[in-house]
């Protein structure tokens, strides 16, 4: 039988993969360890590697939500735009407003 998720397993990948995103942009993701990440997202390792078996994966899975988050927010804003013109604006303005809100994650996939 498939063990299920506790409720709150979303959420904690979350806040791990956020506090990630921000060690990765201000050390540098070589001179980041899992220990770090542990400490910053006051876990034990243990816990970590509950959520993420490994440093890579925690990398990749910021890469793949944030290319996904920043789609998502240029589809949406550019779903009304009536001319090409207006959906070039509506398509520079999310993605300047998107990389804005996402700092972190965004310095992450130019750093890396």
């Amino acid at each position: 039988m498939a063990r299920t998720r506790a409720a709150g397993y979303d959420d904690q990948a979350a806040a791990i993969l956020s506090r990630a995103a921000e060690l990765f942009a201000r050390r540098g993701y070589s001179a980041t360890s899992m220990n770090d990440v542990a400490a910053a997202c006051d876990v034990g390792k243990a816990t970590l590697y509950h959520y993420f078996s490994r440093k890579e994966e925690i990398l990749g899975t910021i890469v793949v939500t944030t290319i996904r988050g920043l789609n998502a927010h240029i589809d949406a804003a550019i779903a009304d735009a009536a001319t090409p013109e207006a959906k070039l604006v509506a398509f520079l303005e999310a993605q300047a407003d998107f990389f804005e809100q996402h700092q972190h994650w965004f310095q992450v996939l130019v750093t890396r």
